[in-house]
């Protein structure tokens, strides 16, 4: 105490002190041995320094690694862990390490989420959810953290190895009653964590499965207490929540594909334009649990061989099959389950209504294990639906599992046929109103069926649909509680028997019951991985910390006193809601508002966050709402409505604290555009870019041509000399017969008043332009390039001479060339014009100072979240222009200059000047340094995606000329034919033996929002072109695709412009007529409903041609019948040429039945 010191300042972690500097040092390494934490299972989280001393008496791995964490077995000191209260061993505990597979910030999220789940499990005090003990970080001195979940250790293993500790169960009754309770136990469970508190919030597991229901035992009972663990892939559902899942395979990658909803193969139905077809409710785990459910019937019937031979029989990944027939996928239990079931039900110890097991297995079949969905997907109608709602009764019916009349008569095979089969049309349908049948006139036409309706819902199957874990809960209860039926618990054990093998052909045979035809089916669960395509979703974008690189940064920006000092203010007034901001904001930390309270502080300027909270939690969704959630994500706040990162949690560089994912280190206030600080940012990332061998995004001097080779970069025709920092004059130059020099390339909007060069002024540029008479955005150009150390700066209006004299018609044709070969591209995202310039003061980021209470506690700061690319790049208005495009996909690498931050785009992402690092699929494809040579190992079917996706992206841009539509994107479409190795052009790509391709291509559609398609005058066109009309580039106005399921239709011959050998990879199309060559038919829309027709026509104000036919380029597969096949086509009318031939020009597309196309056909020419 002599030096006010005791044994409350340990440990002491810096070495300071009255000490010689031995004794210090000395002192330093042995006190870890006396600070030994104590765990405390009151305390969420604990934070440890790598040195300290876990009291960890033993510790043994157990199983193997998952696919998020290691469980090991530890035996805590009992001194060193406050009293568990419902535990039953109260020293051995399970402790997951949450390993690293991608990156410190995925775990660290992971890690949140998981302790945020198993706190709200810990607060629902269910005797059947594995109880939560507390977690706990460790900083190592490199700066990488470790994370650990502790729970109550199941000393009986899991379920799964239950049945194998097992092998042979005694069926006795008290053993099924056992079963029984403990099915109760989980099923009660499951529905106290699907409606949380009577919230209609609720926690869906996501990874039910007998690996995941541990087993706990206190005496000689062989089943003890199942418990339902491992909450790791758990998602929080708010009120009337959906869940968006992803179609791409990382979804699943952390899930089991065994027990699987089919809903995830299917998708959801939208009944609503702003739902995504592909979500998940909290009824996934229902489906799992019939999975579970069926196979512990399995184990007490027939023991663990009997389970095996069960598992072996439903020999595919899921539980589930699905197929598609004419278009459509369906999905249904396995066959191989749906015949053990019926095999059971015919055993005497599983008679239904008469027996524990038999009753058991009817709600696995009727209610559990059912495709069909409620229409609510999964939420209680507690608080949903107004008792006054004349559906309400409907719906209920709808959720519980009663049988309806009309299928009470079926059984067996029948039965599970009727309720477990569900159909889901084009999963994949990108466009909202893509159930409008017939586009037809607004006004009164010639056309028929003008008024078409929107899609008819599918034909409901019969039966009931799958229930809520209410329903579920309920219906165990009843059994568990049923005791008026003698011999309702008799196993009646005798002359149990497996079923026979069940031989599962690899093609299912679909009868037609109208002519007694068969038709093949293949189930697509096993399809290959070509027809798998990714989902791009160009707003999905994952924002990463980079806090690595950015303290290597800062270091240096220290280093070299280029750090611009900030006076960065703290918070003067919270309101006491807004002091948990301070008072126990960690990792799992969540808050909700009333909206209207919030406000009222905003407005008086009673709460400097709730200033904040309102600026930035403003909805734009049209939603009444009354309260907001937000919760922590590593450094960030999400807002839950809307699922969007809203806030970041910085720590200022300047404070020199070691890193961690619970904090961004980078700039709170970005710096000014232009200043010092302003440039060594960019000039750090261009250099991290240049060095660091990941990258690959430097330009060489030589250009890929994918398989064909390389060729030469060519420079540019003329170059601006900028020369350096402070002279008064820059250079228009020719490059002609100099050496190859590096040059940067700006991309920025002409806007009305334009400054350019001209043949009247070109020998003036030549001999210099005054650097303080260019317009800012040229001079805010030219201060960027000295910044960066180069010499020369391509603008394309200085550097290609405009007007009808000029020779813009040569240098549109090297524009890949340009902006390939540049060092890097500047994009004046935040310039009107040529005078707006790029340099001003940026938009203030709003934030809030805060400090913890207590001893060395250092200020955060909650921003505003201004990382966003996608609306300050990529829907700002420069990247609304055709041209810019394309060269934003031939540039290697850009620079965008925005009016919040600048960003920087290469090959490995965006960065931000915030230190953030953004992803994102889509916005990759265009950003790839090496565009598109992401396309070099994706699958056909992620092929083609990202072409359809990039051609609609282009046809919703605006270009001041119509006629440049094919030309403004020519060197971009060169580069992707070079890259594919495939013939094409004007947004058409042909294949040759590979069909999909050409008839998917041609298969466009006018977008939903574009009223018609106006044919474009090449007339006005500098260029000679002949744009054929099954051509999009032929008329003004957006695009989208026809939605056709992957490997579902059979492709019609057709021939194309480029089927001839020796016109493959040189066609002209400045000359050659451009013809299709296919088969038509009449057709007759009469010959169908209006469900059955969807036609999109391209102009609908025009009339229709009494003789337009159509042309059939692909035929859905496995259909029914020949009249009810649905067919992919082009509508076409003829043309009278003047030398009295007929050819025909395309006016739409679309879908139709069978029965409205004649079987008579001819062969024509479409151009």
């Amino acid at each position: 105490m002599k030096y006010n010191f005791s044994d409350d300042d340990l440990p002491i972690r810096e070495q300071v002190g009255p000490w010689t500097q031995s004794w210090r040092t000395y002192f330093y390494d042995e006190q870890w041995r006396f600070c030994a934490p104590v765990f405390d299972p009151t305390k969420h989280i604990h934070d440890f320094d790598e040195a300290l001393i876990l009291p960890v008496v033993s510790m043994s791995p157990v199983g193997d690694q998952g696919a998020f964490g290691m469980v090991s077995q530890y035996e805590i000191h009992e001194s060193h862990i406050k009293p568990v209260s419902n535990c039953t061993v109260t020293q051995t505990f399970a402790v997951k390490e949450i390993t690293e597979r991608a990156d410190s910030q995925e775990v660290a999220e992971h890690w949140e989420k998981e302790v945020k789940a198993l706190q709200m499990m810990n607060e629902l005090k269910q005797d059947h959810i594995v109880r939560f003990i507390t977690a706990f970080r460790r900083l190592r001195r490199s700066g990488v953290e470790e994370h650990y979940v502790m729970f109550e250790w199941a000393n009986g293993g899991n379920l799964r190895d239950l049945w194998e500790r097992v092998p042979f169960p005694d069926l006795t009754g008290s053993l099924v009653k056992d079963a029984v309770k403990q099915i109760l136990g989980l099923a009660s469970a499951l529905q106290a964590a699907h409606n949380l508190n009577n919230t209609e919030a609720s926690y869906r597991h996501g990874d039910l499965k007998p690996e995941n229901i541990l087993v706990f035992k206190t005496g000689d009972e062989i089943l003890g207490t199942l418990k339902i663990g491992d909450w790791g892939e758990a998602k929080y559902h708010g009120k009337d929540q959906f869940t968006e899942m992803r179609s791409k395979k990382t979804t699943a990658r952390f899930g089991t594909r065994r027990y699987e909803a089919p809903e995830v193969k299917t998708g959801i139905r939208a009944k609503r334009q702003d739902q995504h077809e592909n979500r998940r409710s909290r009824l996934y785990d229902i489906w799992a649990m019939g999975c579970i459910t069926l196979e512990f019937i399995v184990w007490l019937l027939y023991g663990l061989d009997g389970l095996n031979k069960f598992n072996q029989d439903v020999d595919g990944i899921t539980m589930y099959q699905i197929r598609t027939e004419n278009g459509i996928k369906i999905a249904r239990v396995h066959d191989a389950a749906v015949r053990w079931m019926d095999h059971m039900a015919n055993e005497a110890a599983c008679k239904v209504g008469n027996t524990a097991i038999g009753d058991l297995l009817d709600l696995v079949r009727s209610s559990l294990l059912v495709v069909k969905l409620p229409r609510r997907g999964g939420l209680s109608f507690m608080t949903t639906i107004n008792e006054d709602d004349e559906t309400a009764e409907e719906e209920r019916s709808r959720a519980d599992s009663v049988l309806r009349p009309d299928t009470a008569h079926l059984t067996g095979s029948d039965l599970n046929h009727a309720m477990n089969t569900l159909a889901i049309s084009d999963s994949h349908s990108p466009a909202p109103n893509i159930s409008i049948k017939v586009t037809v006139p607004e006004e009164e036409t010639d056309y028929p069926m003008q008024n078409v309706q929107p899609i008819q819902p599918l034909p409901e199957i019969s039966g009931p649909s799958r229930c809520l874990a209410s329903t579920f809960s309920d219906r165990v209860d009843q059994i568990w509680c049923e005791d008026d039926i003698v011999g309702y618990w008799d196993t009646h054990k005798s002359h149990l028997s497996v079923p026979l093998s069940l031989a599962r052909p690899s093609i299912l045979q679909v009868v037609d019951k109208g002519n007694g035809q068969t038709s093949e089916a293949h189930d697509v669960s096993r399809s290959q991985p070509d027809y798998d395509p990714s989902e791009l979703d160009e707003n999905d974008w994952n924002l990463r910390l980079d806090n690595a690189a950015a303290s290597s940064f800062f270091t240096v920006l220290k280093e070299s006193g280029k750090l611009e000092p900030r006076q960065l203010h703290g918070s003067t007034q919270l309101c006491d809601r807004c002091e948990e901001f301070r008072t126990r904001f960690g990792p799992t930390f969540h808050i909700t508002y009333n909206l209207i309270k919030l406000q009222e502080n905003a407005d008086a300027k009673r709460c400097n966050m709730c200033e904040l909270l309102r600026s930035v939690c403003k909805d734009t969704s049209g939603k009444r709402m009354q309260a907001i959630r937000l919760d922590r994500k590593a450094a960030f706040l999400e807002s839950e409505h809307n699922h969007k990162l809203v806030l970041s949690v910085v720590r200022d560089p300047a404070l020199n604290l070691p890193r961690s994912s619970d904090f961004q280190t980078g700039f709170v206030e970005v710096p000014e555009a232009g200043g010092a600080t302003h440039f060594e940012v960019i000039r750090s990332w261009l250099n991290d870019c240049d060095t660091d061998v990941k990258h690959k995004c430097k330009p060489s001097t030589t250009r890929s041509s994918g398989i064909n080779g390389s060729s030469s970069v060519r420079m540019p025709t003329r170059l601006i000399d900028v020369g350096a920092e402070g002279d008064p004059k820059i250079y228009l130059q020719k490059t002609e017969g100099k050496d190859p020099v590096k040059w940067i390339a700006l991309s920025h909007r002409w806007g009305q008043r334009n400054y350019s060069t001209t043949r009247a002024n070109l020998e003036s540029h030549l001999a210099g332009l005054d650097f303080e008479t260019l317009p800012q955005t040229f001079k805010d150009a030219v201060r960027v390039t000295r910044a960066l150390n180069h010499q020369y700066l391509w603008i394309d209006s200085l550097c290609v001479i405009q007007g009808d004299d000029g020779d813009f018609e040569t240098e549109a044709k090297r524009m890949e060339d340009v902006y390939s070969g540049a060092y890097c591209v500047i994009a004046a995202s935040c310039a009107a014009d040529h005078y707006a310039g790029f340099l001003g003061p940026r938009k203030p980021r709003k934030y809030v100072g805060l400090t913890k209470d207590g001893k060395g506690e250092m200020p955060y700061y909650i921003c505003e979240n201004i990382d966003n690319f996608q609306s300050h790049v990529l829907d700002g208005d420069l990247n609304t222009r055709g041209w810019v495009l394309q060269e934003h996909a031939l540039a290697r690498r850009t620079i965008f200059f925005t009016e919040y931050q600048t960003y920087f785009e290469c090959s490995i992402g965006v960065r931000c000047e915030t230190s953030t690092k953004l992803e994102n699929s889509f916005a990759a494809f265009l950003g790839d340094a090496d565009f598109p040579n992401v396309l070099y190992k994706a699958s056909q079917a992620d092929k083609i995606v990202r072409i359809q996706e990039l051609y609609k992206k282009y046809s919703k841009l605006g270009l001041s000329k119509p006629w440049d539509r094919p030309v403004a994107i020519d060197g971009l479409q060169q580069r992707l034919l070079r890259t594919l190795r495939v013939a094409g052009d004007f947004g058409i790509l042909d294949e040759g033996a590979t069909r999909g391709l050409l008839r998917r291509t041609l298969l466009w559609r006018r977008h939903a929002d574009t009223k018609t398609m106006s044919r474009i005058d090449l007339s006005k066109a500098s260029t000679k072109l002949n744009i054929p009309s099954w051509s999009w580039m032929a008329y003004t106005g957006a695009i989208d695709y026809l939605s056709i399921d992957w490997g579902a239709y059979a492709w019609e011959k057709v021939q194309s412009p480029w089927s001839q050998d020796d016109s493959r990879f040189n066609f002209d199309h400045n000359t050659a007529k451009m013809t299709l060559v296919a088969t038509a038919s009449r057709y007759d829309l009469g010959a169908a409903t209006q469900a059955e027709i969807n036609l999109v026509f391209d102009s609908p104000e025009k009339p229709l041609p009494s003789r337009s036919l159509c042309v059939v380029l692909g035929k859905a597969k496995n259909s029914p019948a020949p009249k009810e096949q649905k067919n992919c086509l082009l509508i076409v009318k003829p043309i009278k040429r003047p030398d009295g031939s007929t050819i025909y020009e395309r006016i739409g597309t679309g879908f139709l039945p069978g029965k409205c196309i004649s079987p008579n056909s001819d062969i024509v020419k479409i151009c």
